[in-house]
């Protein structure tokens, strides 16, 4: 029996990122699910199974702050990338405190596949 794949998921509003990010983790095996915002993510952690998020920093409605706190809340202890192209003294924060790696925009699909492989113990 074979074990399932690692449930990601990618949250960002733009588009192209998250095209992006589906298809080259869905090429190393694992399973995307995408969001383009903090509230529809939320709403898809419900009820389903995942393994890694990977949020990016700005986002209308809900910043990826505010989504980390609130994925707290239900999920203390599920791994979760911060996605940036803004490095902040806030980020900084947040990183020693409830995320397990940042991601600096622009970033390269093998840093990408780095740090997914690196937070998932691969």
């Amino acid at each position: 029996m074979t074990s399932p794949l690692p449930t990601i998921l990618v949250v960002d509003d733009e588009p192209g990122i998250r095209t992006m990010i589906q298809f080259e983790l869905s090429q190393q095996g694992y399973e995307i699910l995408t969001a383009e915002s903090g509230v529809k993510a939320l709403e898809m952690l419900d009820g389903r199974k995942v393994d890694l998020i990977l949020t990016d920093m700005r986002m209308p409605q809900m910043d990826g702050l505010e989504l980390i706190a609130r994925v707290r809340q239900i999920l203390p202890t599920i791994p979760i990338v911060l996605m940036t192209g803004f490095v902040e003294e806030r980020v900084r924060k947040v990183q020693e405190q409830k995320v397990s790696g940042t991601l600096n925009k622009p970033f390269t699909i093998d840093q990408l596949a780095e740090m997914v492989h690196k937070v998932l113990g691969g």
